[in-house]
C-alpha cells in the first residue's frame, strides 16, 4: 500500500528543500502521476534546537509536537524531520501522535553498518547541541562503532560556519566550507575513516568531491529510506 509522506520542516527551509528534492531525484518515476505524495510543514519559527540544549533558549518541543499533528491531520502516513539536532526530542513528539517518525540518526548507523561494515571510526561534523546529546555516539555504539568528534576549537567553528554572520543558515556557501573542510582535517588527523555530515546544513556545502574518505549525508539516506517505507522504488540510476 502506497504512503503519504510528512516533513516536518522549517529547521532550517533550505534543509527541508533538500530533503524534498532528495525524495523527488531518488524516486524511480516516468511522470508526475509517479511520484510520492508529499506534504510538508515548514515552519522556520521553531526555536533554535541547539540553543536550547545549551540552555540558551526556548524550547522547541511545543512548535514540534504541533507541526507532527498537523500533518498527521494531513493525511502523512510517515513523518521525517530533516534536522538532526531535533531527533533529541523524538521521543516527545511520538508520544503525541500516532503515525510513525523515521528516525535519521538510527537509519544512518544502519547504513554505515551494512556499507562500510570495516570502518569502526567515523568523524561527525554537528551542531553542539547535537555534540551535548550524544545521539550519534549512542546510535554508533549500537553498531560497535566509534563517533569522533572534532577538537574543541573546531566545534566552536563549526558553530560558526552554521550560525555565523557569513554562515550557512544566512545562505553562504564557500566561507563556512572553508571551516568544515578544516575540521574535517582535524577528524582525519584523529583518526576519522568516513565523515558524517551530523548537521542538515552542513550537507548543502560539503560534498563527497570536496574529501578523500567517504561522505556520509544522513538527509539522503533519510530520503531513501523513507521512499522505500513509502512503497514506492529507488531511481536505479541513482
Amino acid at each position: 500500500m502506497k504512503k503519504q509522506i510528512g516533513i516536518l520542516g522549517g529547521m532550517g527551509p533550505e534543509a527541508t528543500s533538500e530533503l524534498f528534492s532528495l525524495i523527488i531525484k531518488n524516486t524511480k518515476a516516468y511522470n508526475d502521476q509517479d511520484h510520492i505524495p508529499v506534504l510538508i510543514v515548514n515552519n522556520p519559527g521553531i526555536p533554535d534546537r541547539s540553543l536550547f540544549i545549551l540552555g540558551k533558549g526556548s524550547s522547541p518541543v511545543k512548535m514540534l509536537i504541533e507541526g507532527a499533528l498537523k500533518l498527521e491531520k494531513m493525511g502523512a502516513d510517515i513523518i521525517l524531520i530533516p534536522c538532526n539536532t531535533a531527533h533529541f526530542f523524538i521521543k516527545q513528539i511520538e508520544e503525541n501522535i500516532h503515525v510513525p517518525i523515521i528516525n535519521m540518526i538510527k537509519e544512518t548507523a544502519r547504513h554505515v553498518l551494512h556499507k562500510f561494515p570495516e570502518i569502526k571510526k567515523h568523524g561527525l561534523l554537528s551542531t553542539s547541541g547535537v555534540y551535548k546529546t550524544a545521539i550519534y555516539k549512542k546510535a554508533f555504539e549500537n553498531i560497535s562503532s566509534e563517533i569522533i568528534n572534532p577538537d574543541a576549537l573546531y566545534q566552536q567553528q563549526n558553530m560558526t560556519a552554521i550560525y555565523g554572520k557569513n554562515g550557512i543558515k544566512a545562505g553562504f556557501k564557500t566561507v563556512p566550507r572553508k571551516i568544515l573542510l578544516q575540521s574535517i582535517a582535524n577528524l582525519q588527523k584523529n583518526g576519522a575513516c568516513t565523515i558524517i555530515s551530523g548537521c542538515t546544513e552542513i550537507s548543502l556545502v560539503i560534498k563527497q568531491s570536496h574529501i578523500n574518505i567517504p561522505l556520509i549525508n544522513p538527509l539522503k539516506i533519510l530520503a531513501m529510506k523513507s521512499i522505500q517505507l513509502a512503497g514506492y522504488s529507488l531511481s536505479k540510476s541513482k
